[in-house]
């Protein structure tokens, strides 16, 4: 972990997704920015951090990102969700956004299903 400033992700995520890295590298600025909303909207507040995180992979696998539904995915999991939520949450992403939210969610599901080591899921 190269940057003291990737401990906030660290401690919010139990990893750094090799994205933020590359965005700490190029524009330092961005990644503040990116920072601090994650800091503000994530929190623990009126819903907790734990389900703010299984909406995103919802939101993730609806727009078809992969990765992201990951990174949303291992978040909600550090944060005590399990797999029964993780794949109730994907249940209702399907019911909004039909089978292709469960095709973006394919190396999650995997995980879930104990088909991938967990240090092979947790990196990118």
């Amino acid at each position: 972990m190269p940057y003291k400033e990737f401990e906030v992700f660290t401690k919010k995520m139990g990893y750094v997704p090799q994205l933020l890295e590359l965005i700490k590298d190029t524009d330092p600025e961005m990644f503040e920015t990116i920072s601090r909303l994650d800091e503000v909207i994530l929190k623990d507040g009126a819903m907790s951090e734990k389900n703010k995180r299984l909406i995103a992979m919802c939101m993730a696998a609806q727009a078809q990102c992969e990765k992201c539904v990951d990174v949303h995915a291992k978040a909600a999991m550090y944060h005590g969700a399990t797999k029964y939520e993780v794949m109730e949450a994907l249940f209702v992403a399907m019911l909004v956004g039909g089978a292709p939210c469960l095709s973006a969610a394919r190396r999650t599901i995997g995980f879930l299903k104990g088909e991938m080591d967990p240090m092979e899921f947790a990196g990118e």
